[in-house]
């Protein structure tokens, strides 16, 4: 861990900052630039990575909406764990520049708080770094507060979340909004509460109920994300699922994160997820990946419990391992041809 401020972190040496992670350099030299804009990569959690442009003009407007809307305070104390290959852990490092902070720099691992001892007003999780330190609620004891994005946070990580003291917000966002534009807060909440879109944010939707974004501080017109949501008024919305997602089975239209929901309600674990193989007759079959730790009684005792029949999954293929992307988030394309090719499946279909 380094611990340095807002001024200082220009003057760490590239051998110091590579201990860290090895893109920290580059982005600070970057900053301290001339140039306006930087290439960054999308987490590819939904297809393959690329690289875009964006300027610094739209980093700088992200980074002060959202150090308005925590109202962050200057001279506050940030804890920046995530890689800062991607938006999440550049932009956290921009909030502290911008706000005048105290910077502490850790390793984007797994559980960031092994060597935490000073009071951190400001973090920015993955929903894998959260698993790895809610256990511990004194974990928490030092974190004033904790925004976590990138990817789903189950509902039992979220009632973990309630007997703890510090302030936790679940983020939406992507690469090509420059990290987040919406946030909800994760206390006693449910499937149902809305994100709150920052400043200058402006939503709608299109016929497919898909996410539109519209702002002019970050230079974004009517981009239309592959999100369902719900619009609940201007500001205001309730993320429903993936469109890219959407399971089409003999025309009946399947919300997996829906269906996942309702399981973890009675099963607890987030070992499993939804995904669809061809079917001849369906087009589309819905089917559960789960992992080997899952015992199949209790899987299908949660699977009869979802209340709508035509959307239960049809078979059950068990695998010794999820993977993830370079994000931390689920492949749900990797992890399913290694579990199919596993085949290790469990027919729940009615014979």
């Amino acid at each position: 861990m380094i611990s340095t401020d807002y001024k200082n972190i220009f003057l760490l040496k590239k051998t110091q900052l590579d201990e860290v992670d090895v893109e920290l350099y580059k982005f600070l030299e970057f900053w301290k630039s001339s140039k306006k804009e930087t290439e960054v990569i999308t987490s590819g959690s939904t297809g393959l990575s690329k690289k875009i442009k964006i300027s610094k003009k739209q980093i700088k407007n992200s980074a002060k909406s959202s150090i308005s809307h925590f109202k962050i305070k200057e001279k506050s104390t940030f804890l920046i764990c995530l890689p800062i290959k991607y938006i999440g852990g550049k932009m956290m490092l921009i909030r502290a520049i911008i706000s005048k902070a105290k910077i502490m720099l850790y390793k984007p691992l797994a559980n960031p708080f092994i060597e935490l001892n000073d009071n951190i007003d400001f973090i920015a999780l993955t929903p894998l770094q959260l698993f790895n330190v809610v256990k511990k609620k004194k974990n928490f004891d030092k974190i004033k507060l904790a925004i976590i994005g990138g990817g789903e946070i189950s509902n039992q990580l979220i009632l973990e979340l309630q007997n703890i003291s510090t302030n936790c917000y679940q983020t939406y966002g992507m690469t090509e909004t420059i990290s987040h534009i919406a946030v909800r807060n994760l206390k006693n909440c449910d499937d149902k509460t809305p994100y709150k879109c920052l400043d200058n944010i402006s939503i709608d939707t299109n016929q497919n109920n898909q996410l539109i974004i519209n702002s002019k501080q970050l230079n974004l017109k009517n981009l239309v994300t592959n999100d369902i949501i719900e619009i609940v008024n201007e500001k205001e919305f309730v993320y429903l699922g993936r469109k890219d997602n959407i399971i089409n089975s003999g025309g009946l239209k399947i919300n997996p994160k829906m269906l996942e929901n309702e399981i973890q309600k009675s099963l607890d674990s987030t070992n499993f997820y939804i995904d669809k193989i061809n079917n001849e007759k369906l087009g589309e079959e819905v089917v559960l990946i789960a992992l080997l730790d899952l015992k199949l009684d209790s899987l299908i005792k949660s699977i009869n419990a979802i209340k709508d029949k035509n959307t239960r999954p049809k078979k059950v293929f068990f695998t010794d391992r999820l993977f993830q992307n370079e994000n931390q988030k689920l492949d749900r394309v990797k992890s399913k041809k290694y579990a199919l090719n596993l085949n290790k499946s469990f027919s729940l279909a009615k014979k």
